[in-house]
């Protein structure tokens, strides 16, 4: 596994911004599932973030801090999943999202908190479906009292390029209104996919 190389273009985005990216590195599946692990533990909000199975991430490009802080992987389809902070690094989507998406990631869904959606959509991501909570699926340490029961939202990227996104980075603005309900997560992923899939005029708008 070796270091993360971004582009050229993403280089000189991030120079134009001011901003010092963190290094990052290409992670075994099993650096990853421990850092995850660990890193979910360290976080208030780890029931937010999804770990998988040791085995699924064998099929996924996993990347790491270098301090193994803070991860995000992206599956053969694009799916972004398993973002996670546990150092309480600052800034670091703007480091680990651009990266995820020049590594293919063009979609994602989050249990829809105020602070992560307007995260996802500063970044060039557009909600496109929900889903209601639904506890015979949620997380066994999921917090009802603070956290409620939030919709999970499913999204698809934009197709910027992760240069672009850094100096568009929160300009970008999407309409709620068109997000359409599915009564199961498997409804809602089905129509974001099919969107993604038809390379629909959607992403344009």
């Amino acid at each position: 596994m070796g270091i993360v190389t971004v582009s050229k273009s993403l280089k000189k985005a991030y120079q134009e911004k001011g901003f010092i990216p963190y290094e990052m590195y290409e992670a075994s599946a099993e650096e990853f599932y421990d850092a995850i692990t660990s890193g979910k533990q360290n976080n208030l909000y780890g029931m937010f973030v999804t770990r998988h199975e040791l085995e699924d991430y064998l099929k996924m490009d996993t990347l790491l801090l270098i301090d193994k802080t803070a991860g995000i992987a992206v599956e053969e389809d694009g799916n972004i999943v398993s973002v996670f902070n546990g150092g309480g690094n600052k800034y670091v989507l703007r480091t680990m999202l651009p990266i995820a998406i020049e590594y293919g990631g063009c979609k994602l869904d989050n249990f829809n908190s105020k602070r992560l959606s307007a995260m996802y959509e500063s970044y060039g991501f557009i909600p496109v479906a929900k889903v209601k909570f639904d506890r015979r699926f949620a997380p066994s340490d999921w917090n009802y009292e603070r956290d409620g029961e939030p919709d999970i939202v499913f999204w698809i990227h934009n197709g910027d390029s992760a240069s672009t996104v850094i100096r568009n980075f929160a300009a970008y603005t999407n309409d709620w209104s068109k997000i359409k309900a599915f009564r199961n997560y498997d409804e809602a992923k089905a129509y974001r996919d099919s969107l993604l899939n038809k390379n629909t005029s959607f992403l344009n708008v």
